[in-house]
């Protein structure tokens, strides 16, 4: 069998596992959606201004839209539930980039659904961004985060599968503080990254430089954890 049929294989297993996962995964992802409609409505005046506050949500949550949040994601520091799955999968006749693969899927797919929720609410609740109101300025305007989402989602994924939980939990901190870091010298230069990716989605649409480069970002993101991660894993001690 193909590493990508393996991996399927995988995922499907993973989904039966966890009924419930795409409840809490609809919840959390509205409740995201919600959120961020006000956050970027704030502010909005005769300046064009938005708070900066609608840049660091942005740029640290939109990277959640690629998870299932299952028992595994919401147990990852009490139990190390991550390390645990893999030291169970090396105990299978399954390659470990099959696994890694099956992680790869799953957070596409999530992205894929946790997108329709989220910007579905973020475009009808937000009365900054109906006023750019047309499809291709939608479509466009969310593929360029997702395309950021998956560049980060790849750090995510190899932190999975290389660090224990509490070192994830601190890692992912940093990464927090680094969107921070980002918004305020965004704010520094005068500039806001939600009106600038909503000004090139109005003006380019599907032809939107910045859409194409986050999303060629993201693939490749995806594909340099994959291999790196998968080279790594093989040394890696999970007693």
């Amino acid at each position: 069998m193909t590493i990508m049929k393996q991996a399927w294989m995988i995922t499907r297993q993973d989904f039966r596992k966890n009924p419930y996962a795409a409840l809490w995964t609809l919840l959390f992802i509205a409740y995201l959606g919600f959120t961020m409609s006000f956050a970027v409505s704030v502010q909005w005046g005769e300046h064009v201004a938005l708070s900066p506050v609608a840049d660091f949500i942005m740029l640290a949550l939109i990277p959640f839209l690629g998870f299932f949040y299952n028992r595994r994601a919401f147990k990852y520091l009490q139990e190390d539930s991550y390390t645990h799955m893999l030291a169970f999968f090396r105990t299978l006749p399954i390659p470990m980039k099959a696994v890694i693969m099956s992680r790869i899927q799953q957070g596409v797919l999530a992205f894929v659904v946790n997108s329709v929720i989220f910007f579905t609410l973020l475009f009808t609740l937000s009365g900054t961004l109906r006023i750019y109101a047309s499809t291709g300025f939608f479509v466009s305007f969310a593929l360029t985060w997702i395309g950021y989402g998956m560049l980060i989602q790849a750090i995510y994924i190899h932190l999975e599968f290389l660090k224990r939980g509490k070192e994830y939990f601190w890692l992912s901190i940093v990464v927090m503080i680094m969107c921070g870091i980002v918004t305020i010298i965004v704010r520094v230069c005068g500039a806001n990254l939600v009106l600038i990716t909503a000004s090139y989605s109005k003006e380019w649409m599907l032809l939107s430089p910045v859409m194409w480069g986050a999303l060629l970002a993201g693939a490749f993101g995806m594909f340099v954890s994959y291999r790196v991660t998968q080279r790594k894993l093989m040394k890696r001690d999970l007693t």
